[in-house]
């Protein structure tokens, strides 16, 4: 074998282990604060405090599985399944905004959590029941759901990086881009359609592309996002609040509530923090307390100091992954490697913006570490494509 291959060889090995032990620490850390975070109030409606850190048990367990396909298949295999998983996703999407459409836009039907299949929680219909009645309960799971939109992000990394690793046309990125922006807009779910946008955007940009159509895209889109959030009554207040802040007792328990109780969780952390499983903001006064807020969670037990370690860690994860797009093979997997690293490395971003009140308040969690099973597997299966790109890369 010449010298030149073992030395690929051996720097993609090199690549692929430092980032299977990034990723397995950053695991580690996520079952350990789900745990930590949801003990009392597990403990209180489950009459068990493992109940979330078992389920969530169960959510890496899957999601390791589908590392393990992802990971061991070739990227290349990818290739001609990637519309296939586009079309899949679109079915599922178009299903979601159809209801989000006849319910909140021509008020044909009411909002409730208990239609079948695709119940209406929180406002939007963001969920898919697998087993809704009269379907049978899972034993210890329940009944299983998934969101739509984390296939959406998997299946737009694959399907613009075998596009655009072909044609190197605006066409190519806007239209898939803006279908899929455009039917999560509609459940509605603003926070992740414009993620998935900006990763779609960060693929594009390395595609080497033309970008000057990006110039006249980028004021259009952000006037769009502007309307959406001014003509949205629950946006437009999440946006005034954070520029504004609670400026009266009924709007810091309402609005401002979520974002009060962050402050006071992180400020309560000071440098050192209040020590691991300490945290008085988990008992039931912040919400989504294992999901969004984790960070605030972890930033009240482990301090600023400790808040900044973890930020610098997951820096590390992205950018092995960014490292790895850069010595890629090909152009395929290079928009792999990028997409997928973008996607986790935005996702982290935007979730730590909002906890430290740079942006308004999403539902975006962090990867790898929130709780949540579609989240953890999608994922998990991405960062299992990235693994597999690292074997070839050097």
């Amino acid at each position: 074998m010449p010298a030149r291959t073992r030395k690929r060889i051996k720097t993609a090995s090199k690549h692929t282990s430092s980032l299977l032990i990034t990723i397995f620490v950053l695991l580690f850390v996520g079952l350990l604060l789900v745990y930590d975070s949801t003990m009392f109030y597990s403990q209180d409606v489950y009459g068990s405090p493992y109940k979330f850190a078992f389920l969530q048990l169960a959510w890496v367990g899957l999601g390791l599985l589908g590392f393990f396909v992802f990971f061991k298949v070739h990227y290349k295999k990818w290739l001609k399944l990637s519309a296939f998983f586009f079309i899949a996703t679109l079915v599922f999407l178009a299903i979601l905004a159809f209801f989000g459409l006849i319910t909140f836009q021509f008020k044909f039907i009411e909002c409730f959590a208990n239609m079948p299949f695709v119940p209406c929680i929180n406002g939007a219909y963001r969920w898919f029941l697998i087993n809704s009645a009269p379907f049978p309960e899972i034993p210890f799971i329940g009944v299983l759901s998934f969101q739509p939109a984390e296939l959406a992000k998997f299946s737009m990394v694959l399907y613009l990086a075998a596009l655009l690793s072909k044609y190197e046309d605006f066409r190519y990125f806007l239209f898939p881009a803006g279908l899929v922006f455009g039917l999560i807009l509609l459940q509605p779910n603003m926070s992740t359609a414009s993620l998935i946008f900006l990763i779609s955007l960060s693929i594009y940009f390395a595609s080497g592309a033309p970008l000057k159509p990006l110039f006249i895209l980028g004021p259009v889109f952000a006037l769009l996002l502007f309307s959406a959030i001014m003509l949205s009554p629950y946006r437009r207040d999440r946006f005034v609040t954070l520029i504004k802040g609670s400026s009266t007792r009924e709007e810091s328990l309402s609005t401002g509530y979520h974002k009060r109780q962050i402050l006071i969780s992180l400020g309560s952390g000071g440098w050192f923090g209040l020590g691991i499983g300490q945290s008085r903001q988990k008992y039931q006064y912040l919400p989504e307390v294992a999901a969004d807020s984790i960070f605030a969670i972890l930033g009240e037990e482990v301090g600023f100091i400790g808040a900044a370690l973890f930020v610098v860690g997951f820096s590390y994860l992205v950018y092995q992954g960014y490292r790895i797009g850069i010595e890629a093979p090909d152009t395929f997997s290079r928009l792999l490697a990028v997409g997928v690293t973008s996607w986790l490395g935005l996702q982290f971003l935007i979730n730590v913006a909002a906890m430290t009140q740079l942006i308004p308040l999403t539902g975006i969690p962090i990867p790898l570490v929130s709780y949540g099973g579609s989240s953890m597997i999608f994922t998990l299966c991405g960062l299992g494509i990235l693994a597999n790109v690292s074997r070839y890369s050097g």
